[in-house]
């Protein structure tokens, strides 16, 4: 049985959700490194951690920002079909 739109765009969110997920994920983790650091610190990796640390918090903003608006339009379809 083929799905309905609706469920292929929550299956969408669902993968939306998964990506925000990972990103956050990847934030903790980089702190925690950062965090190990301090006994023995290394000042290269540590720039290159932060970097990568900045560049996960914002594509998390943007993940998140991402499923809010999609969802809207899930609801949006949902209103337009009922």
């Amino acid at each position: 049985m083929e799905k309905s739109k609706i469920e292929k765009m929550q299956d969408i969110q669902l993968k939306l959700e998964d990506i925000h997920n990972s990103q956050a994920s990847l934030i903790e983790k980089i702190a925690h490194v950062l965090v190990e650091m301090y006994s023995e610190p290394d000042e290269v990796l540590q720039k290159q951690l932060d970097k990568v640390h900045t560049n996960a918090s914002e594509n998390a903003t943007l993940t998140l920002s991402m499923k809010e608006d999609y969802q809207m339009k899930i609801n949006r379809e949902i209103n337009e079909n009922s």
